[in-house]
């Protein structure tokens, strides 16, 4: 990646979905190299794309790994319109996880002009968008792929991982609604698969129901392969008080 950029000249910058892989947004191996250049003018390199695009502003510019990159935000911006609503969305989700989300940076680069995916963006950064303008701690890309999803069904936004004290035991749950007592934890396989898991996810579950609290969980494979009926189901615990 330093290479294709040092190589392009002074003033180019890694972008779109290298600067997605660098800034960890997702694992795929983005060849060739995508780069901001900046000039139309130049000699074509093998195995590097070149994108005449907006040039980014000085704030839109970051360091990684000692590589100029477009900031995660400009990266959201210039991917929006080149990979299809699915993969924004996880994209998204990702920036979230790593909290380096910053919707009200991104709507400032969406500013700027006319940007080919910015219809397709701005519903996705809707769902995360709060009063407070904070980014919910979420612990992994399974939280991520949950909350946007109870609030595009209407539900209130749940408090994320929180800590509750039970009989001297503290708990952390991953989904609460403080009111309604209802918590929601997602299970995902590499860290609920195992027995010892299962045995302290039942002794969880325990305390939380002894304590007045209804738990339900929910799993990687239902949000992927009937993510409606499942919301719907929240939503039907959560109106059952």
């Amino acid at each position: 990646m330093l290479a294709a950029v040092l190589a392009c000249g002074d003033g180019a910058v890694l972008s779109h979905g290298s600067a997605a892989e660098l800034l960890g947004l997702w694992e795929k191996r983005a060849i060739p190299v995508d780069v901001i250049v900046p000039r139309r003018s130049g000699r074509k390199i093998q195995d590097v794309r070149w994108h005449h695009v907006l040039r980014p502003e000085p704030e839109e510019i970051g360091v990684t790994e000692g590589i100029p990159c477009t900031t995660i935000s400009r990266t959201l911006v210039d991917l929006a319109g080149r990979v299809g609503e699915k993969s924004l969305r996880r994209l998204v989700e990702q920036a979230a996880v790593l909290r380096l989300l910053d919707i009200r940076d991104v709507d400032r680069v969406l500013a700027r002009g006319r940007r080919r995916g910015a219809p397709v963006l701005r519903p996705i950064l809707d769902v995360w968008r709060t009063e407070d303008e904070r980014i919910p701690r979420l612990r992994n890309p399974f939280e991520a792929r949950v909350l946007p999803g109870l609030v595009e069904v209407g539900l209130p936004r749940p408090q994320c991982n929180v800590k509750l004290r039970i009989d001297g035991h503290i708990l952390e749950v991953d989904l609460l609604w403080k009111e309604q007592r209802l918590v929601i934890e997602t299970d995902g396989e590499e860290t609920h698969g195992t027995r010892a898991a299962f045995q302290h996810d039942r002794w969880r579950d325990q305390v939380l129901a002894a304590a007045g609290y209804r738990t339900a969980r929910v799993t990687w494979r239902q949000m992927e392969n009937e993510p409606a009926s499942t919301l719907k189901r929240i939503k039907r615990m959560l109106e059952a008080l």
